[in-house]
């Protein structure tokens, strides 16, 4: 993209602006809107539909928006520590046992070249995101954009139902040995 390609970006705010620091903070509140952004569509159609459910009691309704956004919640931290190289645990998120299921997919998600490896700090949240994002179907390519909540919504589902027969298989090779 050359620079007369380039797009200029304008927000319109009914807050005064009066420096370039008060500008700073108008655009943090708009990059935090953002996020919030992020949530409700994860919520809402091309996530976890919570508008197509068929509950008709507002009890009901509050009691799936709560159960729904502690695993919206769960991939908005995904989505949030994206190639971020402060390195927060994943155990922060994931549990030890799923960090083992997540090391042994690592191996497999894995290409040849240096570009195609989970270039993250092991065992971080940024690591298990490369992992998850890879499980919802991301191609890992500079070229592309970085996953997205819905990327990583579709991984953490896959991720859930590989978990669930890796940890079969595994306590059945213990009850054998």
């Amino acid at each position: 993209m050359s620079n007369s390609d380039s797009i200029l970006w304008r927000i319109l705010t009914t807050h005064p602006v009066n420096s370039y620091e008060e500008a700073k903070v108008i655009v943090d509140k708009y990059r935090l809107r953002w996020h919030i952004e992020q949530l409700f569509r994860l919520l809402k159609k091309k996530g976890f539909r919570i508008e197509s459910s068929e509950l008709e009691t507002g009890w009901a309704i509050r009691k799936l928006t709560v159960m729904l956004l502690n695993t919206a919640l769960r991939v908005m931290q995904l989505y949030l520590s994206y190639n971020k190289e402060e390195g927060q645990p994943a155990r922060d998120v994931f549990d030890l046992k799923e960090i083992e299921c997540l090391e042994a997919l690592n191996k497999t998600l894995q290409g040849d070249t240096d570009k195609s490896k989970n270039q993250n700090k092991p065992q971080t949240l940024a690591w298990a995101t490369w992992i998850i994002a890879r499980l919802g179907g991301w191609k890992n390519y500079n070229s592309k954009r970085p996953p997205g909540p819905i990327i990583l919504k579709k991984g953490l589902d896959k991720f859930g139902a590989i978990y669930e027969g890796w940890n079969i298989a595994k306590n059945q090779i213990e009850d054998v040995s």
